[in-house]
């Protein structure tokens, strides 16, 4: 039989996860078994045996809705509201109203994350005018979402007046939303009604940190004052990685204010590194990644200044940089960031940047500060842009995070294998990566011309070669792939490869329908070397070319091939599929 394609150690992790997905339904409740490889940090593996559940769960309403659930669940536990949105805006026909009704407050959420204030109303007012029997308490959940959606776009007296009618007609539930009030009093710079408002409830932490920014803002507290009370906040027990983030926000601003760089810089790290959790609204405070590489920028210019260091001598940053990196790493990463992005030479600015990225891996969570910086920044708006020795690191990471395009998109720009490694290996794996990404042309370009410079190639070069030429295949580049498994059987002299790569080839020509040359192709492969050899091997391809001769309409020549594999196969249940095949083929005659 031909050999499989997958090495033995993926075809165990392929039958593993089969079995996950298709186990889940024999418990009494699979969403519990989804949960637990989520909470395990599984969390692609759970969406993926999800998927397999509400497959078969079909057009039953109640079990496929629960799954659904469970997905936008974990999508709401990473912040995916791209996907929430996305996928809620489209629903089976067989859902139930309930279920359109939370489906449509869910969608609102997401597009209100994502600052689409227009969509979320939109959605919510349909969700108000086409439900007859509504609840209070659904009518004033949307009410309140629609304030939000006001806050999130910024529109002030909107979102004033709109509060102002639900206090009306909500008197006991206004008086509890003191959060959602301070939020709007901060819009609209009222600061000092903003602190008597939250004061009583400062123990809050959210409460808290709003608190903060109305006493910042409103100048009724010195920045060092605020900044250090939100460190104090931030060593406090309990609180949450949203709480967490908006503290970082606000000690950022608050550093601002203060003068004082190094610390602006820091806190802008960790709201990055968790930016996805902040709630304030964006029209109240929105720090960028491009405020934190500013940051830099200018915490650099301050340590320049003060040692006398001129613009331009970057040795002597560099130097001074590598002095401060355990002491001081922000000073440090700040002198390397600047120098990369505005030294004088190519070679100080490479020298910088791998400085400055193994800085950033060494901080907690710095792989994924690493990512956000580069992959985010309008200082770097072409991936061309990004320092050459970062960009390896970073399709690692996309890679790592099952972002295949990415990866493929970043390693497109990445023309020569960093120093130290595998020539070969390192040409062959980015034209893998530019396969799976579906820059199929890049990829058989760049296989292609990895032939050419490897005259002669060992036998687990080849092996690793064709696996990349079977993704092609997969993909459907058939042509391709036909080329690439020609131009291989000639850096080959070894005969059993050989004779698979003729089989792969009858298999891109039978995907084509060109069922004559797939034909020649499979008998290629049956009798190479030995025209007189009928092994395993030798009677899939026998048989497989009798089956592409049947679509060609040549039943004669495809009657000959299985009569003479009767004659060699012993196996009864191979013989009676024989049998049934050549009666079927005598039929269509």
């Amino acid at each position: 039989m031909p050999q499989a394609r997958t090495p033995i150690i993926i075809l165990a992790l392929i039958v593993l996860i089969r079995g996950l997905l298709s186990s889940p339904l024999v418990y009494a409740d699979p969403t519990d078994d989804i949960r637990q490889l989520a909470d395990a940090g599984a969390v692609n593996l759970a969406i993926r045996v999800l998927d397999s559940n509400q497959a078969r769960a079909g057009n039953h309403a109640a079990l496929w809705q629960k799954f659904e659930k469970q997905r936008i669940a974990l999508y709401r536990d990473r912040h995916d509201w791209e996907k929430i949105s996305a996928r809620l805006a489209n629903l089976p026909k067989f859902v139930s109203s309930a279920f359109r009704q939370w489906a449509g407050e869910q969608r609102a959420q997401a597009l209100i994350e994502l600052g689409q204030g227009d969509l979320a109303r939109s959605q919510l007012r349909h969700l108000i005018w086409s439900n007859k029997t509504l609840t209070p308490v659904q009518l004033s959940g949307w009410r309140k979402l629609i304030i939000r959606s006001y806050l999130g776009d910024g529109l002030a007296g909107d979102a004033q007046m709109a509060v102002m009618r639900f206090r009306q007609d909500y008197p006991r539930q206004a008086k509890k939303d003191y959060l959602l009030r301070a939020r709007i009093l901060l819009l609209n710079e009222n600061y000092a009604e903003a602190i008597a408002l939250l004061k009583p409830h400062a123990s809050d932490p959210t409460a808290g940190s709003l608190l903060l920014l109305a006493q910042l803002r409103g100048q009724t507290r010195p920045p060092r004052k605020v900044l250090e009370a939100t460190y104090r906040h931030l060593r406090e027990k309990g609180i949450d990685a949203t709480m967490t983030a908006n503290l970082w926000a606000v000690a950022a601003e608050a550093a601002e204010h203060a003068d004082k760089r190094g610390s602006v810089a820091l806190a802008l790290e960790h709201v990055m590194i968790q930016r996805k959790a902040v709630s304030l609204p964006n029209s109240i405070i929105d720090p960028g990644v491009d405020d934190l590489w500013n940051a830099y920028i200018d915490y650099a210019v301050a340590i320049s200044n003060r040692q006398q260091l001129l613009i331009g001598q970057d040795h002597k940053w560099l130097v001074l940089a590598g002095g401060l990196k355990k002491k001081k790493p922000v000073a440090s990463r700040s002198l390397y960031a600047f120098v990369m992005l505005r030294g004088q030479s190519q070679a100080a600015r490479n020298k910088a940047a791998k400085a400055f990225m193994k800085s950033i891996s060494q901080r907690k969570h710095g792989d994924t500060l690493l990512q956000v910086l580069f992959e985010k920044s309008k200082y770097f708006k072409h991936r061309n842009a990004i320092p050459a020795n970062v960009r390896p690191r970073l399709v690692d990471l996309a890679l790592a995070r099952g972002k295949i395009d990415l990866a493929s998109e970043i390693m497109a720009t990445i023309k020569k294998p960093p120093a130290g490694e595998d020539q070969f290996m390192w040409l062959l794996r980015r034209a893998r990566i530019l396969v799976l990404g579906n820059q199929l042309k890049l990829g058989e370009q760049a296989l292609m011309s990895l032939l050419d410079a490897t005259p002669k190639m060992e036998q687990v070069q080849v092996d690793r070669f064709m696996q990349v030429i079977f993704d092609l295949q997969t993909a459907g580049e058939n042509d391709a792939a036909y080329n690439l498994f020609a131009k291989v059987m000639k850096h080959t002299d070894d005969q059993k490869t050989r004779r698979e790569i003729f089989y792969w080839m009858a298999d891109s020509r039978r995907a084509q329908k060109r069922y004559i040359n797939a034909a020649q192709l499979y008998l290629k492969s049956a009798m190479y070397p030995d025209p007189r050899n009928m092994d395993p091997w030798s009677q899939t391809a026998h048989y497989q070319a009798a089956v592409v001769l049947a679509k060609a309409g040549l039943y004669q020549d495809a009657q000959t091939l299985l009569r003479r594999l009767l004659k060699v196969t012993k196996n009864p249940e191979r013989r009676e599929a024989l049998q049934r095949e050549l009666q079927k083929m005598w039929a269509m005659q």
